[in-house]
């Protein structure tokens, strides 16, 4: 029941942001020469291909890791927990390696921005704060919980203890150590894709276009990595708040609750409800980032004449 609430509220959301943004979204769709049809739809095939190739990218990393985890079941969730930032990383890594450009004239002309391009030059100053907070949280909570960890019979840190009382599974060091790695990791992907969609070559015909490909590019890095962490930031909330509660809560039996150390217990629900709210967002980001990868900034190219076509393949020749 809490996961059908929780995707009901994600597309709620999303839908919200979808309909606020629809006059700025609308901006990005760029209207070419009817002479360059041909070449701008084979400009949005590619942008098409790109984007299949990384989502598909990230269903095999998910897949192979699952397989994984149910192949190893001692290592206790750890390559399920870090399948979906694996994912992400190497989806955002096709992005980095197939940046968007529009090879177009083979005149091989190329403008010279007087303005260098840079990582932030595609988008809002603030939606790059967004993957370096949570990729902030998501460090300093994972220590945070690291700390006030304790060890299972196998010695692995994944427990928390309140008075005589262990409860589990918790994100201590054993669950909280890949995933700092996986942050950092995370991280130095969403600047190297953001830096290869800003340096790319661009043609100067189709300056407009190309410009406003990068921006759904760099929104859609920018929404996953910052959802991918922000889902992860909340899930090590929703598991600490819940072994947290149950330490700290004395049952009878029946699953009937007699007596709660605080503050322990209050901690627990703090972090249970935080944590909810922290993946809603996370689950927003991601629907928008496949949302915007399948969006194209061509719906007003108008069909080429067939004369104009060969007219201008004359030229080029």
């Amino acid at each position: 029941m809490l996961f059908l609430i929780y995707f009901l509220l994600v597309f709620i959301v999303v839908g919200i942001v979808r309909v606020g943004s629809r006059k700025r979204l609308a901006g990005l769709i760029v209207t070419v020469p009817e002479i360059g049809a041909v070449t701008a739809r084979r400009f949005a095939r590619s942008i098409m291909l790109r984007n299949i190739a990384a989502l598909a990218t990230g269903g095999v990393v998910l897949w192979a890791l699952d397989l994984v985890n149910q192949a190893q079941p001692g290592w206790y969730g750890l390559p399920l927990m870090l399948a979906p930032g694996l994912a992400a990383t190497f989806g955002l890594l096709v992005f980095a390696l197939c940046p968007t450009r529009i090879v177009t004239d083979q005149s091989g002309r190329r403008s010279a921005d007087l303005v260098p391009r840079r990582v932030w030059s595609y988008g809002p100053a603030w939606g790059f704060l967004l993957p370096l907070t949570a990729a902030g949280a998501v460090v300093a909570f994972a220590i945070i919980a690291g700390l006030a960890s304790s060890t299972q019979s196998d010695g692995a840190f994944r427990s928390i203890t309140i008075g005589s009382s262990t409860a589990g599974p918790y994100p201590g060091w054993y669950y909280g150590l890949p995933l700092i790695g996986l942050t950092v990791l995370l991280a130095a992907a969403t600047l190297f894709a953001l830096g290869r969609i800003a340096s790319a070559a661009r043609s100067e015909q189709y300056s407009d276009l190309d410009r406003a490909a990068r921006i759904l590019t760099t929104r859609v890095v920018m929404q996953l990595s910052s959802g991918a962490l922000f889902l992860y930031f909340g899930g090590i909330l929703l598991f600490a708040g819940w072994a947290t509660g149950n330490a700290a809560t004395a049952f009878a039996p029946g699953g009937i609750a007699l007596s709660s150390v605080q503050p322990a217990a209050a901690i627990g629900l703090a972090e249970v409800i935080a944590g909810f709210t922290v993946a809603l967002l996370g689950g927003v980001l991601v629907i928008l980032s496949i949302l915007d990868a399948t969006r194209q900034p061509l719906g007003r190219v108008a069909a080429a004449d067939a004369r104009a076509v060969d007219a201008a393949s004359a030229r080029q020749s």
